[in-house]
């Protein structure tokens, strides 16, 4: 499934309900700090949690103004702050049509809500018409006149169409059992096999494989960075308890990609295993190092040591614990190895992104990647090799959305997938809360000052850097237009522009002499 517009509302700083269109690939979210951006991956991230699970709570996330009075004339518990609708795909029809017993029409849709009790609620949906279309073929209702009298506009239950159908039958019958009557006389049967996608109400047992079905949110930020040293021995113990650290999951997902766990480091065998976790380390380097051109030279390397702890409680000595340790071979300065940790908190950042989301790499299932504030750390040339990842390797495979206020993480020319989220409230009205708009040039200055940024950067490469013959045109949608004109015809192997030429926006007509003339010389 595919996650095509997300609600939002009643959480937090979002007061009132917020819809947002999402990108099939990549969709970015562009705010100032405290706008709300994290606000809303943090919201679908609880929708269907695929790590660091967490939940709804009244009493911390309901807006802090209306609690009180809200809880006076309803259940908060029965409050959904976060609903999303998806797309089925494929693989999803054939699932639903072994579930309900009858094959959806083509435009269903999934629509799933998360409450304040922690219940996830999910139904199928499709429209009266759309259904119809599918009962008509499986019936033989060929006659058009037949299909607008039992379709009519009142028509707009099951019910009352079921009766529409059983008329018509009555009144071009006259008493006789003819082939047309027959088909007309189906129709209410056929309805009835497909009443669940018009109601959206599925059983106890269906319900629950639906929700199987859905995809899961993959949340990740700067707290989930991998640490240099784990004591295994600890993180085993927390992986059974379930009281996990930031980092943990992290370092599992890790130890998962090398077929491990960290209770499987412990025993006398652990020299084979720290053999399968230095491939799984080679693997994601040559993930990393693929997009990461700031150092090419540096190797991740996997080594132990076995940690004294101090006695216990009554005073009796504690066995060792094993530590593992992540080290970084520069070759660029002869091979010196350092701890992970004290690697640039960029690179630390992305090696660590890689090893959280390697679980969900190569799955079939369908993952909503959530990116919150991606490669701050990073330099603006490597914030622009991480864009790339983004939109070439992750967008493609699984659905991302990501918040920035960095102009180095935005495509100016991909104006379809940006949202623009801003914080309306003010002393004198803080009801307003946080609204969800596309991104627009006449939008508040302030929040889309990093698309404006991206734009003159771009355009400034161009001018500056661009060799070869210039195309001047008048704006800067010109600029965008020709662009993601010239990359998708590219795309269907056509011809796009002339990779030597750069397009440059002179701000009208009436500047292309004043331009000239500079360029001229």
């Amino acid at each position: 499934m595919l996650v095509t517009s997300v609600e939002i509302e009643a959480f937090r700083n979002i007061t009132n309900k917020q819809t947002m269109a999402v990108d099939p690939e990549v969709t970015c979210l562009i705010g100032k700090n405290e706008s709300g951006k994290t606000t809303v991956l943090k919201a679908l991230h609880r929708l269907n949690p695929a790590n660091n699970a967490d939940d709804f709570h009244v009493t911390t996330d309901y807006p802090r103004r209306n609690l009180a009075r809200d809880r006076r004339t309803k259940d908060l518990d029965t409050v959904a702050p976060v609903t999303a609708v998806f797309e089925l795909e494929e693989a999803d029809f054939d699932a639903i049509e072994e579930l309900v017993g009858v094959r959806p029409p083509v435009r269903t849709y999934v629509k799933a809500s998360r409450f304040y009790d922690g219940s996830l609620r999910a139904d199928v949906y499709s429209a009266l018409e759309d259904v119809l279309a599918d009962v008509f073929e499986e019936a033989g209702v060929d006659d058009e006149d037949d299909r607008k009298a039992i379709a009519a506009a009142d028509h707009t239950t099951i019910e009352a169409v079921s009766a529409a159908a059983k008329a018509r039958a009555r009144e071009v019958g006259g008493g006789k059992k003819t082939a047309r009557v027959k088909a007309i006389e189906k129709v209410p049967a056929e309805l009835d096999l497909r009443k669940q996608y018009v109601e959206g109400r599925l059983n106890g047992e269906e319900h629950e494989q639906l929700i199987e079905l859905l995809p899961k949110f993959f949340y990740f930020s700067t707290y989930e960075m991998l640490p240099g040293d784990c004591d295994l021995h600890a993180l085993a113990e927390r992986a059974r308890t379930r009281q996990w650290r930031r980092g943990d999951e992290t370092m599992m997902s890790l130890l998962r990609l090398a077929g491990e766990g960290p209770d499987d480091f412990l025993d006398e065998d652990y020299a084979s295993r720290k053999a399968e976790l230095q491939a799984a380390s080679l693997d994601l380097s040559a993930q990393v190092f693929q997009y990461w051109k700031q150092n090419e030279d540096l190797t991740v390397v996997f080594d132990t040591d076995l940690a004294p702890m101090p006695p216990d409680a009554n005073g009796q000595p504690q066995p060792h614990h094993r530590v593992l340790k992540i080290e970084l071979r520069d070759d660029r300065h002869g091979g010196v190895e350092t701890n992970f940790s004290t690697r640039s908190t960029g690179f630390q950042w992305f090696f660590s992104f890689l090893a959280a989301f390697s679980a969900y790499r190569d799955t079939d299932e369908r993952v909503v990647v959530l990116l919150d504030e991606p490669g701050t750390s990073l330099h603006g040339e490597a914030q622009g090799d991480f864009l790339r990842y983004v939109y070439r390797e992750l967008g493609p495979n699984q659905q991302v959305l990501y918040t920035t206020h960095s102009q180095h993480m935005i495509d100016p020319t991909r104006y379809e997938t940006m949202r623009a989220i801003h914080d309306q409230a003010t002393r004198a009205d803080p009801n307003l809360g946080v609204v969800i708009t596309s991104v627009s040039l006449s939008a508040d200055p302030k929040t889309i000052l990093p698309v404006e940024a991206a734009l003159g950067y771009s355009v400034a490469q161009h001018l500056f850097l661009g060799a070869g013959p210039l195309l001047a045109v008048e704006g800067s949608s010109d600029f965008i237009f020709l662009m993601r004109m010239s990359d998708y015809l590219v795309s269907q192997g056509r011809t796009g522009l002339d990779p030597r030429l750069a397009i440059i926006p002179v701000g009208g007509i009436g500047n292309m002499p004043a331009f000239i003339a500079v360029m001229g010389r």
